[in-house]
């Protein structure tokens, strides 16, 4: 004899199989409730939009209902969805009281930190999100250390600096590495004629440009080289005019006319925003890159390291320059 259960059992029976709902997902969502954007969203929170995209869709099939209604203007929220952001606040506030708590707990107030992060990330985002984060624990002490991917990620394994923040390949037997945000690869040139109505490039019109680009050991080189090695191509292919070791060399001399570069959003957004570079999509390539927090592995107990990684990877609580 088959045994029909009630619909509300079955329900509650696939729920459980469901995976389990993070925390940073109520962020995401409350964000895009509130920006009625999935594309504003992800911009906001320097992630792609298929991701937030993801998270959403998780939510929604977690519980079971549709949670934002599409429109071409942008998206709103359904009865359901208005349920769910009501109770996220609640659970986000909750859960804060709790991690306050457990931080008296553990004393992690008393602690020191000491953070790498490759020049993109340490010069133009973590200054801002140290700052948050020592509002949120004003008793810790911070110092942050700037380089290039390679030589944080050496510092991480010689135990000089408690967790990096790096681009590019990161491949060790002894390191952890979480992803915690994305940002966008460009092309950077002077504002002048030649470059004012180009609104991308192919590999090939790079090929016949001077091109600017970052020293060895940087991850936005490696991460350069990785992607044309894909399409069959070396970077001594490309007239290399300079090899600069830091990002504001690399922006003066693009200002200047000196040639163009490649780099992430994240580092040239100001001069993006006052009009002393141009910002330019590299056609017919990923230009999604990948920022990765890295740690040793005896780091995964419960420490002030653990702390920040997490504060990194939450959408709502980090803030960039």
């Amino acid at each position: 004899m088959t045994i029909k259960y009630p619909k509300i059992i079955v329900e509650f029976i696939k729920r459980r199989e469901k995976k389990a709902l993070q925390i940073s997902q109520f962020e995401i969502f409350i964000m895009v409730s509130r920006l009625k954007s999935f594309s504003k969203a992800a911009k906001l929170l320097y992630m792609t939009q298929p991701a937030i995209s993801n998270h959403i869709q998780s939510m929604e099939n977690y519980y079971g209902a549709k949670l934002f209604n599409r429109h071409s203007h942008g998206v709103s929220l359904t009865k359901a969805g208005e349920v769910v952001y009501a109770h996220a606040q609640k659970i986000l506030s909750l859960h804060d009281a709790m991690e306050k708590e457990i931080d008296q707990v553990l004393n992690i107030n008393k602690q020191n930190l000491v953070v790498g992060a490759s020049s993109n990330v340490g010069n133009y985002a973590l200054p801002c999100s140290i700052w948050t984060f020592k509002e949120k624990y004003p008793e810790v002490n911070i110092r942050l250390e700037i380089a290039n991917s390679t030589a944080i990620i050496q510092q991480v394994l010689d135990n000089k600096v408690h967790l990096g923040v790096v681009e590019g390949p990161v491949e060790h037997k002894d390191l952890n590495v979480t992803q915690v945000f994305s940002d966008q690869l460009i092309i950077i040139a002077p504002p002048i004629n030649k470059w004012l109505n180009r609104d991308s490039l192919t590999l090939e019109d790079l090929r016949r440009e001077s091109l600017i680009i970052r020293e060895e050991g940087s991850g936005i080189r490696q991460i350069c080289e990785q992607i044309i090695a894909e399409k069959g191509i070396a970077l001594q292919e490309f007239n290399i005019a300079a090899e600069m070791g830091s990002i504001d060399a690399i922006k003066s001399a693009v200002e200047s006319g000196l040639g163009i570069s490649i780099t992430s959003r994240l580092s040239v957004q100001k001069e993006i925003r006052r009009g002393s570079l141009l910002a330019i999509d590299i056609e017919g390539i990923p230009s999604t890159i990948q920022f990765k927090v890295i740690h040793r592995k005896e780091l995964d107990e419960p420490s002030l390291a653990t702390r920040f990684i997490r504060f990194l990877g939450s959408p709502e609580e980090r803030s960039f320059c």
